[in-house]
């Protein structure tokens, strides 16, 4: 019985520690996302729909 609880403890520190990857890797990417709307909104100045 002691297996099998470490084991699911092992599987579970696993999927935590996979979600936080994944919601790591979201965040970069949002931020290169937003920094590169920014650079395009520099270069090319505001859009026609832009105030």
């Amino acid at each position: 019985m002691a297996n099998l609880v470490f084991k699911r403890d092992s599987t579970d520190q696993q999927s935590t520690a996979r979600q936080d990857l994944v919601l790591a890797h979201c965040h970069r990417e949002r931020h290169l996302q937003q920094d590169l709307a920014d650079r395009l909104h520099q270069q090319h100045g505001p859009g026609l729909g832009d105030h």
